[in-house]
């Protein structure tokens, strides 16, 4: 019996040895695979929030950029106002935004596009108001103020709100606030209520435990984060805006596989607590649809109703909607109504 078995052990010690040699040597050349050979493109990102920004983020920690043969930079802001007011000024090349900034900018400006949307929330923006000033439901807010962010989603999601609730929105004041100052004007009593996203609304709960109600959500705004550019930049170099969907994508898969990992990685990046992250309901994937066009024009109807611009006509977002890298990278993603 010991000697039949020998060489029985001989031969699979000798195929072992064999196919992990090969192994060693297919390594390097697969490694090679993943970084395109010669000099990287540099490409500057503005990023307007870890919380719906994680993919962007996440790319960068993988390597998933330079894997496509990127060279990338990753700014950070406190909006993605701020990002894209970056990205004009020349600072970043690419920014992550919301839908509202696209709306108003479209009006003064038609020299950028959107290539597209990575994350979606109808739970992202979030009222959160004071109950020791009378606010714990949402016909609460009637003669109430509330601190917003003028121009971004913070200010539509409050008319939605508003509106949805039967609330007259002259029966209230709405104080213009920056992001990072909505939690301590409602902790120190400055405002009775908040509109907020991101990482504001829970430091805004954290610091007042049990003395802040966090409002229903609605199901009447869908909010979207999309990667934007110059139409210079898009016309002028595509390929980088293929290879950055390409990262993005790769981050948007690592984390629906990865989830808690990804959460416990971007929470230690900006020493920000992982419980934030478990309180949304962002949806991470990409896209380019018609719905992002059609919430574009609502919102434009809702900014000359309000005279946040003093033009009379919705804009033709369509016109501001590049398609071409979206098609090469997720078709089956695009839906977009027309042919450009």
């Amino acid at each position: 019996m010991d000697e039949v078995g020998k060489p029985k052990t001989i031969f699979v010690i000798f195929f072992g040895l064999f196919f992990l040699s090969f192994f060693i040597l297919l390594y390097p050349s697969c490694k090679k695979a993943q970084e395109p050979p010669g000099p990287k493109e540099k490409v500057t990102l503005g990023v307007g929030s870890p919380f719906l920004a994680m993919p962007i983020i996440l790319a960068q920690e993988k390597g998933f950029y330079s894997n496509e043969g990127l060279e990338a930079t990753l700014k950070h802001y406190p909006s993605g106002q701020k990002a894209m007011e970056a990205m004009f000024s020349g600072e970043v090349d690419i920014a992550t935004v919301a839908d509202t900034p696209l709306v108003l900018t479209g009006f003064i400006r038609d020299d950028f596009v959107v290539f597209a949307t990575f994350v979606s929330s109808y739970d992202e923006n979030k009222v959160l108001g004071r109950r020791d000033r009378g606010v714990s439901t949402p016909s609460d807010l009637r003669g109430k103020t509330i601190g917003i962010v003028k121009g971004t989603s913070s200010d539509f999601f409050a008319h939605v709100y508003l509106t949805e609730h039967l609330i007259d929105p002259s029966t209230v004041k709405l104080v213009d606030l920056q992001p990072t100052d909505l939690p301590s004007a409602l902790t120190e009593g400055r405002v009775d209520a908040i509109v907020v996203f991101g990482v504001h609304a829970y430091r805004a709960l954290k610091a007042l435990p049990g003395r802040i109600a966090k409002l229903p959500p609605s199901d009447l705004y869908r909010l979207t984060f999309n990667l934007t550019c110059r139409r210079e930049v898009a016309k002028g170099n595509p390929g980088v805006l293929r290879k950055v969907l390409k990262a993005v994508d790769k981050g948007i898969v690592h984390i629906n596989r990865y989830h808690e990992e990804s959460i416990a990685l971007i929470s230690k990046a900006f020493g920000i607590d992982k419980d934030a992250f478990e309180r949304n309901d962002l949806i991470y994937e990409l896209s380019l649809s018609h719905t992002l066009v059609v919430t574009l024009e609502d919102e434009a109807r809702w900014a000359i109703a309000r005279r946040l611009t003093d033009k009379t006509k919705v804009p033709n977002y369509l016109d501001y909607v590049y398609p071409d890298a979206m098609r090469e990278v997720r078709p089956d993603a695009v839906t977009v109504a027309r042919e450009r």
